[in-house]
């Protein structure tokens, strides 16, 4: 039987290489783990940065589509007044603005650039505030958007018939007349009138296109409130 001296292993620099290895290991994968957290973040700035540069031009925009749509409100509320003071087949002089408001039906949306960037991919890098506030704010756009079409229907289908039935509204028609009372640069003459015979159907259809507008004013009112909130969110982002 052969005998020799007994090799030791030498277990502590096996285990103090073991533990190097799992160490280097374990600080691969923080390293990574930073790495990809600090993209996220450098990611998520600058969605914000963007963001916040698209919704200030949204607000600036936004600012003068809520005066366009108070004309309008006010056009046709005027528009209805006159109406209700009047008799039934009562022929009446109306102030081609007034005309001009109530066959304007102009649909609110925002920036392209403001929807494209809020994809899921990207939205999910902005914390829970600003998840909220643009969870609210598309809702408002939606709200806005449906009174919006509802109006163009009534103004389509009821008012413009009923107003051409009664009077040539190719004056009231044209580019310029529309945009300008919109922007608040009314193209018709303070003395240019359209002759209108005041009709149940003629009535009822402005109500109900002046009740409408009523939200669109509050819709758009609650959009830019909104929005407001949104870029102080994205200024402390």
């Amino acid at each position: 039987m052969l005998t020799g001296p007994v090799r030791q292993v030498p277990w502590p620099r096996i285990v103090a290489e073991a533990v190097a290895i799992v160490a280097s290991i374990l600080l691969a994968f923080a390293i990574d783990a930073w790495w990809q957290d600090r993209s996220q973040r450098l990611e998520a700035r600058d969605l914000a940065a963007k963001l916040h540069a698209d919704f200030r031009e949204s607000q600036a925009h936004l600012e003068v589509w809520r005066a366009g749509s108070r004309r309008i409100h006010s056009g046709t509320g005027e528009f209805l007044d006159l109406l209700k003071r009047a008799d039934k087949g009562q022929e009446l002089e109306v102030p081609l603005r007034l005309v001009v408001a109530a066959i304007g039906a102009p649909t609110y949306s925002p920036t392209d650039a403001a929807v494209e960037l809020l994809s899921s991919a990207g939205e999910a890098r902005l914390n829970e505030n600003l998840h909220n506030a643009l969870a609210r704010w598309r809702q408002q756009i939606a709200d806005t958007s449906e009174d919006e079409l509802l109006i163009r229907g009534i103004v389509v289908n009821h008012l413009v018939p009923e107003l051409s039935r009664q009077a040539r509204l190719a004056a009231a028609f044209e580019y310029e007349r529309i945009t300008g009372h919109f922007a608040g640069r009314d193209a018709a003459a303070s003395d240019e009138f359209v002759s209108i015979t005041v009709t149940p159907m003629l009535e009822a259809a402005l109500a109900e296109r002046h009740f409408y507008s009523t939200f669109v004013v509050e819709g758009l009112d609650a959009i830019y409130q909104t929005q407001a909130q949104i870029l102080e969110f994205l200024e402390h982002f």
